[in-house]
C-alpha cells in the first residue's frame, strides 16, 4: 500500500478538530457496510473514527463527537443531548446503533431525549452516509451511525491483559470525565470490563447571545457500567453482555424548568459460526434486550411523564462465498419488539406495541474493473395503540450500484436507492404537552409510507500528493414527514388552541405531524495534501466543504436544515510523538428556514489542539491532549436545533486529558 500525505481515516472522512497524525499500514474493514468491505471497496460514503483519533474527538454527545465529520452536523438540545445530522436528516431517519443492533431508546420521540449509546467508550464508530436502510432498517434514510465497542469480546488481547484509563477535564461547563476499559483473557475465554463517570456544570456562552454568560440547566451526571465475556475458539465464538447507564441532565428553560432523569439496563448476545459448510464464509446471531426508562421531572423534582420502553431486536445474517455469477453476498432477518408507555398527565403519545419484521439481502457482481451491489428489504411493521386502530405498514426498500476501479488510486460510484419508511408512533399518535420540549404536538394517524428515491455520485482519488473525495447526491421524497410549526399556541391557561398568545398567558407552540413531498440535494467535497515534508517532521493541509438543501414540492423549506459549510484544517506532525492542528470552519447563514422558524446568521469557529504521546514505562503509553474550542468566542446558534433561539452553542472554552494504556 502507498504511503499517504493523511490517514485513509482523514480520506474517507473529515479530520475534526485537531487530531494526531498517525500512518496505518493496513486500509480498514468497514463493518457495518454489507460484507464487511474496505473503504475503498463500498459505495457507501464513509466516516471512521478508531484509535487515538477517536479519543481525540470524543465529546458528551454522539452528534458532539462526529459533529465536524464530513456532511454531518448535530442536533443539540443543550450540551446533554446532541443526536447526529446526516445530510439534513436526523431522528428516525438516522439510525444510532450499538455494535449493528439498534439503541432501542427513545432518542427518535423527541428531540429532548439523548440517545442511550455512550461515544466515550467506543472503540470505533463508523457512519454509512446516505441510504443504508438495506442492512438495517427503513428508518436508515439519512445514514447509519454505528457504535462498536469490544462490550463482547472477539479477541483475546495478546498480552493477555489491556487496561486503558481517561482523565478529562472541560472548562466550557467545569466538567470532569473519567473511564475505564478493561479486556483480558485466557484459553479460550474472554472478558471485558468498562465504565465512566461525567459531571458538568452549565455550560458557558458568550454573554451577549442571552445576557447570562451561560445557559441555565444544563448541569448534567452520568455514569455506566458494563460487563461482558466470550468464548472464542476455531469454529467462532459466543458471548454476552450487561450494561447500566443512569443519566441525569437538565433541559434548556424556556418557561419551566424540567430534567431528564434516565435510567437503562441492556443485555446483549452474540454468536458466529465460521464456515460451517463449504459455501458459507459466516453466520452471525446477533440479541439485544433493553429495559429503558426516563422521567421528565418538572422543577427538576416532580414526575411530570414517564417514558417505559421494553424493546428485543434480533438478527441473523448468513454470508455466503461465491455463487454462480454471484461473487460475494449476504441475506438474512431482523424482528424487533418494543413496548412503549408514557405516564401521566402530560403524556403525548399512547401506550403502543410495536413488531417490525424484516428480511434482506444484499449481494456482489464483479465484471472486471468493476462492482455491482444490489440488494432488497421487505420489512412489515404492525402498531396497536391504545385507544386508536391497528396500523401496518409494509416499506420496500432496493438499491443497485456500481463501483468503477479506473485504476489504483481512482474511484467512481453511482448509486440508486428506492427507500420507503414508515411512520413512528410518536408521528401517528402525539397528542398532548410536552414540557421538556417546549411544545404541544400532534400526531396524524392517516400518515401513510415515506418514500425515498436517491440518486448519488462519487469520485475519489488516493495518491501520494494529494487525496480527495467528491459526493453529489439528490433525493427525491415522496410523503415526507415534518414536524411542522404550525403558527398557532396551545393555551396552558385555558387549555385551548389560540391563534396568539396573549400578554400574562402560558402558552407552548403547536407541531403537527404531516407530510409533504420533498427534495433534498448537496455535495460533500475534500481535498488532502502535504504542504511540507522533512526527516522528522510534516506539514499537512486539508480543504473541506458540505452543503444540502431541502424544498418541499408546495413551496417553502424543510424546517431544521444545516447550513454552507466551508474551511481548512492545517496539521503539523514530528518525531511520532508530538501534533498540533489549527481549523477554521466557515458557516453561512441558514436563511432557509422552515415555515414559522427563525433564521440563524452564520459564524466563524476556530478550533486548535496539542497533543503528545509518550512511553512512560515499559509497556505504558499515554496520551495528553489539549483542545481549544471557539476560540473567536463566537454566538453559535445551531439551525438545526428546537432551542436556537435559548441555548447557543458553547462559547471559547479548553479540555485537557490524560489517557494511559498498559
Amino acid at each position: 500500500m502507498l504511503r499517504k500525505p493523511f490517514p485513509l481515516l482523514f480520506f474517507i472522512g473529515i479530520s475534526s478538530p485537531l487530531l494526531a497524525k498517525e500512518v496505518h499500514e493496513l486500509e480498514p474493514v468497514i463493518v457495518s457496510a454489507p460484507l464487511h468491505k474496505k473503504a475503498a471497496e463500498t459505495v457507501h460514503p464513509v466516516n471512521v473514527l478508531a484509535g487515538d483519533d477517536l479519543a481525540l474527538k470524543q465529546a458528551t454527545t454522539i452528534g458532539e463527537t462526529l459533529k465536524q465529520e464530513l456532511g454531518i452536523h448535530s442536533m443539540s438540545f443543550g450540551s446533554s443531548v446532541g443526536q447526529p445530522v446526516i445530510r439534513g436528516q436526523v431522528g428516525n431517519r438516522v439510525l444510532v446503533m450499538q455494535n449493528g443492533l439498534g439503541s432501542l431508546d427513545v432518542s427518535g420521540v423527541s428531540p429532548d431525549h439523548a440517545n442511550s449509546t455512550e461515544a466515550l467508550l467506543a472503540e470505533r464508530i463508523e457512519v454509512l452516509r446516505g441510504p443504508a436502510s438495506l442492512l438495517y432498517g427503513s428508518g436508515a434514510i439519512g445514514g447509519i451511525v454505528n457504535v462498536i465497542d469490544n462490550r463482547i469480546p472477539l479477541y483475546i488481547p495478546e498480552e493477555g491483559l489491556s487496561t486503558t484509563f481517561e482523565q478529562r477535564y472541560n472548562s466550557v461547563s467545569n466538567q470532569w470525565s473519567s473511564a475505564l476499559k478493561h479486556d483480558g483473557g485466557q484459553d479460550k475465554i474472554a472478558w471485558h470490563v468498562d465504565g465512566f463517570f461525567r459531571d458538568s456544570e452549565n455550560y458557558h456562552v458568550p454573554t451577549e447571545s442571552n445576557g447570562l454568560g451561560y445557559v441555565p440547566n444544563t448541569d448534567a451526571q452520568s455514569w455506566s457500567g458494563t460487563l461482558g465475556a466470550s468464548w472464542i475458539d476455531d469454529w467462532g465464538m459466543v458471548g454476552f453482555s450487561y450494561n447500566h447507564l443512569d443519566n441525569n441532565y437538565g433541559v434548556p428553560p424556556v418557561d419551566e424548568l424540567v430534567r431528564i432523569d434516565l435510567q437503562q439496563n441492556r443485555y446483549d448476545l452474540k454468536a458466529e459460526l465460521y464456515e460451517p459448510f463449504s459455501w458459507v464464509e459466516a453466520i452471525k446471531l446477533r440479541f439485544a434486550y433493553n429495559d429503558y426508562q426516563h422521567a421528565e421531572l418538572e422543577d427538576g423534582i416532580t414526575v411530570g411523564t414517564q417514558f417505559d420502553n421494553q424493546g428485543i431486536e434480533g438478527r441473523a445474517e448468513l454470508v455466503h462465498k461465491s455463487l454462480g455469477f454471484i461473487d460475494h453476498g449476504v441475506f438474512g432477518f431482523q424482528v424487533q419488539s418494543k413496548e412503549i408507555e408514557a405516564i401521566g398527565a402530560e403524556a403525548f403519545v399512547p401506550p403502543s406495541s410495536v413488531q417490525n419484521y424484516a428480511a434482506f439481502i444484499v449481494e456482489d457482481i464483479h465484471a472486471g474493473a468493476v462492482t455491482y451491489e444490489l440488494g432488497l428489504r421487505i420489512e412489515n411493521q404492525q402498531i396497536d395503540a391504545e385507544g386508536f386502530a391497528h396500523k401496518q405498514h409494509t416499506p420496500i426498500s432496493a438499491s443497485l450500484s456500481a463501483l468503477w476501479h479506473a485504476s489504483d488510486n481512482i474511484f467512481m460510484s453511482l448509486a440508486f436507492t428506492h427507500a420507503q419508511r414508515a411512520p413512528d408512533v410518536q408521528e401517528l399518535f402525539s397528542n398532548g404537552v410536552h414540557f421538556a420540549a417546549q411544545s404541544y404536538e400532534l400526531g396524524d394517524e392517516n400518515l401513510d409510507l415515506e418514500t425515498s428515491y436517491n440518486l448519488e455520485l462519487s469520485f475519489k482519488t488516493d495518491f501520494d500528493w494529494a487525496s480527495t473525495e467528491l459526493n453529489v447526491f439528490h433525493n427525491w421524497s415522496n410523503n415526507y414527514i415534518i414536524q411542522q410549526n404550525t403558527g398557532d399556541w396551545f393555551d396552558m391557561n385555558n387549555e385551548s388552541f389560540v391563534p396568539a398568545c396573549s400578554p400574562g398567558s402560558e402558552c407552548l407552540p403547536v407541531y403537527q405531524a404531516m407530510q409533504q413531498d420533498a427534495r433534498f440535494y448537496g455535495f460533500e467535497a475534500q481535498v488532502d495534501f502535504p504542504l511540507w515534508e522533512g526527516e522528522d517532521n510534516q506539514f499537512d493541509l486539508s480543504l473541506f466543504s458540505d452543503f444540502v438543501r431541502g424544498e418541499l414540492s408546495a413551496g417553502g423549506n424543510v424546517p431544521r436544515m444545516p447550513p454552507l459549510r466551508y474551511g481548512f484544517q492545517l496539521d503539523y506532525s514530528g518525531y511520532d510523538a508530538f501534533s498540533a492542528g489549527l481549523r477554521l470552519t466557515r458557516a453561512e447563514a441558514q436563511t432557509h428556514a422552515g415555515e414559522n422558524e427563525s433564521t440563524t446568521s452564520g459564524y466563524l469557529l476556530l478550533d486548535m489542539n496539542v497533543n503528545y504521546s509518550v512511553r512512560i514505562a515499559d509497556k505504558v503509553d499515554a496520551l495528553f491532549f489539549v483542545k481549544a474550542n471557539n476560540l473567536l468566542n463566537e454566538t453559535m446558534r445551531n439551525s438545526t436545533s428546537f432551542l436556537k433561539e435559548v441555548a447557543p452553542e458553547a462559547g471559547r472554552g479548553a479540555e485537557v486529558g490524560i489517557r494511559v494504556s498498559f
